[in-house]
């Protein structure tokens, strides 16, 4: 089985990278539908139907708060991971600073999906009133991608161009004139 290949793990945290900033983009909380009703006790029931009806909100609701406006300081954060993810993993085509650069882009990528992660599960604001929506889901996956690509690139052997070895080949026996050749003969 064939597995991709340095160059195309590059690209592919390149198009995760971007995946990541546009998703900020896209709508990653919304208010929960019905937060703000009292049921008596001053909070929302917690049914499993609600529970489900909240993921399926989160992959097909449209409306809600871009990342950008949501995220106070940390939308910077993960745009800065990401790009950076990009740039270690751009460096690694230098042979010099490969080794060295390999297990920054992998700390960085690792971090991206960390950040973005937390967001997920920790939304800003009271967290029964709002709800995910489908740019937190995104971004979730487009950082999945960063991280595995870039450590499948950071576990490549070093790319040290060294010059093919030449052929010389071994000298030619040198023979007695008056000795046998061959296996002796009985």
């Amino acid at each position: 089985m064939r597995t991709i290949g340095f160059r195309s793990n590059i690209l592919f945290a390149i198009a995760a990278a971007f995946g990541v900033i546009a998703a900020l983009g896209r709508p990653w909380y919304a208010p929960t539908p019905g937060a703000g009703k009292d049921n008596g006790v001053g909070e929302l029931p917690s049914t499993m139907e609600n529970f489900f009806s909240g993921v399926g909100r989160a992959f097909s609701g449209s409306g809600g708060t871009s990342g950008w406006d949501a995220l106070e300081r940390t939308d910077v954060l993960i745009a800065g991971l990401a790009l950076a993810t990009v740039a270690l993993l751009l460096l690694t085509f230098v042979p010099a600073i490969q080794l060295h650069v390999q297990a920054l882009a992998r700390w960085t990528s690792v971090a991206t999906f960390l950040v973005v992660f937390v967001k997920l599960v920790d939304e800003p604001g009271s967290n029964s009133m709002t709800e995910p929506r489908q740019g937190v889901m995104i971004a979730l996956g487009a950082a999945a991608v960063l991280v595995a690509s870039s450590m499948t690139v950071a576990a490549a052997p070093s790319r040290r161009r060294t010059p093919p070895k030449t052929y010389t080949p071994p000298p030619a026996p040198v023979y007695a004139p008056d000795s046998s050749y061959g296996p002796p003969q009985y």
